[in-house]
């Protein structure tokens, strides 16, 4: 990434990991810019200068003709030089391999975030090329000021924030130009502006003092950068005054040395001097809490929960019908056996956040397949006919069933019996709760089959039924 400093056509470098390519216009960095800004308390509402966005996608389009490298100047002479291009260079934020479609692709920048950030910003251009992002700063710092003096903040009171970063930026970091090493994890930079009625939003800086950071653990260290602080000498950039002011709004960075931990709430304090005036500031945010890497599965009829977090997961059970089952709630690494009615479910887990961890929600479908059943009672005579004693489930009245009659003759020599079963027959039927036939001749008998078809009765499939009655032999 570029950084350029806030005088006229000249830039420090500032360099950045980055993700993958993407594309983008300049109304999705509108979107993302003033949705975050409104945010965090910020004056949002930044509009599009359509002149500058041509102006910054000529300057991509040059730095892909002039060896694909990232530069806020232009050559004359050069491929694709262009006095537009010339001048988004010199007054643009810059970056390669990155755009605005996934978020701000300055969020761990803080310098470029401060000029993307800085209350007065209300106009803009920005293009996405070649692999390039461009988006103009400092041109647009031509909002109002306000009616008296203001302190904002990123993250805004009561706002929440990543609670540890790695500012990627060369040559210098706020926090390098205090004395944290290059590199380090600190917790989150945190963002300071103060603005005043009569006062130059360029190169104008305040002093931070008496900076505190607390949270569930007590007092944090942290350590102040503003725009009286020194830049080395070699990387200001044609900074007359070389300091800080040249390159930010004025304000600055409160920096906890350590990361902060996560899921907490913290409350930040500071005394501002901007334009003869001393005001102290005090507001609260919080650091989001770690994703709990929480799972709820199903393995038949019973729910497994994973979690890293100790919280447990409550489950509610919605049918399509909208009837409701009995809730359960599982500890992590535990398993619940779940009892619902044939149909359509919707099973919603809620987890609640806990300590550090986040909260976690899931919803799985359950689709519940009734097996209903068919059962033969024993045979019974009643004078010249067999009475067969038939239960099954209720879902099953009325319905057609299939019913095959098996003729058996029993065949009986040197005191050994067996039975031969003959040709059976079928035929269709209401099902009822007894089925009555002719009493078979001596050494002849019946063995009775019931079928009933698979069916889908409101939001649940039934399977087929079938039930095979007791072999009956007249003696």
């Amino acid at each position: 990434m570029l950084l350029t400093a806030a005088i006229p056509a000249v830039a420090a470098q500032i360099v950045t990991p980055v993700p993958a390519p993407g594309t983008d216009t300049a109304q999705q960095t509108l979107e993302v810019l003033n949705a975050q800004r409104a945010a965090n308390g910020i004056p949002a509402g930044i509009t599009e200068d359509q002149t500058w966005s041509n102006d910054c996608l000529m300057h991509d389009e040059y730095m892909s003709m002039n060896g694909n490298v990232l530069t806020h100047t232009e050559v004359m002479g050069n491929p694709g030089y262009s006095a537009g291009g010339a001048f988004a260079g010199a007054n643009s934020v810059l970056a390669d391999g990155t755009s605005w479609a996934d978020g701000n692709p300055y969020e761990h920048a803080p310098l470029h975030l401060d000029q993307l950030l800085a209350p007065r910003l209300d106009v803009l251009g920005s293009a996405d090329a070649d692999g390039f992002t461009c988006t103009t700063t400092f041109p647009g710092w031509t909002g109002p000021a306000p009616a008296a003096l203001t302190v904002y903040t990123y993250p805004g009171p009561g706002a929440t924030i990543y609670a540890s970063e790695v500012a990627r930026e060369q040559p210098f970091t706020p926090g390098t130009l205090v004395g944290l090493s290059p590199g380090v994890k600190t917790g989150p930079n945190l963002l300071l502006f103060v603005d005043a009625p009569d006062q130059s939003p360029t190169d104008n800086p305040a002093t931070l003092s008496q900076a505190t950071l607390s949270g569930p653990s007590g007092t944090v260290s942290v350590v102040t950068v503003d725009g009286n602080t020194a830049v080395p000498r070699n990387d200001a950039a044609g900074c007359q005054s070389e300091m800080l002011s040249c390159f930010i709004a004025p304000g600055g960075f409160i920096i906890p040395v350590k990361p902060l931990t996560p899921g907490a709430t913290y409350e930040a304090h500071v005394v501002v001097t901007f334009a003869g005036v001393q005001t102290s500031h005090s507001w609260s945010f919080t650091t989001v809490a770690i994703a709990p890497d929480s799972e709820l599965t199903l393995s038949g009829r019973v729910l497994h929960f994973r979690s890293d977090s100790p919280a447990p997961i409550h489950v509610t059970f919605t049918r399509a019908t909208g009837a409701h089952g009995r809730s359960t709630t599982i500890a992590p690494g535990r398993r619940r056996r779940i009892d619902l009615d044939p149909g359509s479910w919707r099973a919603c887990g809620v987890q609640r956040a806990s300590g550090r961890f986040a909260s976690f929600q899931q919803c799985l479908s359950i689709l519940v397949t009734g097996t209903p059943k068919i059962h033969f009672g024993p045979p019974r005579v009643h004078g010249t006919t067999v009475k067969f004693r038939v239960s099954f489930s209720s879902v099953l009245a009325g319905r057609i069933a299939t019913l095959t009659i098996t003729p058996l003759t029993l065949d009986c020599a040197r005191g050994a019996c067996t039975t031969t079963a003959g040709a059976p027959t079928t035929r269709t039927l209401l099902l009822r709760h007894s089925i009555t036939i002719p009493l078979p001749t001596k050494d002849h008998g019946v063995s009775l089959k019931l079928q009933t078809a698979a069916f889908q009765l409101r939001d649940a499939p039934w399977v087929a039924a079938e039930a095979v009655s007791r072999p009956f032999v007249s003696r």
